[in-house]
């Protein structure tokens, strides 16, 4: 339901909460059951939090201009070791190394 506000001739300024589909241009007086006519007035949009605000303006300057590091940031995880395989575990293996044909079963546990 929205908010609007109505102006009656005779007496003053009220507001009517009325869903969007049922408004009209006039709406009755509470106090004087006189024909108001409705007063035009900005939407009352909620306004957003500051650290919203804050990250959305950061997003806007980093797709102009992004800041270019040269190093992972601090407070950043540490990369991951190299991927585990279930025949090598988490060693690389050298391709000059690594057996011909077939790929190698996988161990039993």
């Amino acid at each position: 339901m929205a908010v609007y506000v109505f102006r009656c001739p005779a007496c003053a300024e009220f507001e009517v909460a009325v869903p969007m589909s049922s408004v009209g241009p006039t709406h009755p007086c509470p106090a004087c059951a006189a024909e108001s006519t409705r007063v035009w007035t900005a939407p009352a949009l909620a306004t957003t939090p500051a650290g919203v605000h804050r990250a959305m303006a950061v997003a806007d300057a980093s797709a102009e201009t992004p800041q270019v590091v040269r190093s992972i940031p601090m407070g950043a995880p540490r990369p991951r070791s190299r991927r585990w395989s279930p025949t090598t575990g988490g060693v690389p293996v050298n391709a000059a190394h690594r057996p011909a044909g077939p790929h190698p079963s996988l161990p039993r546990w």
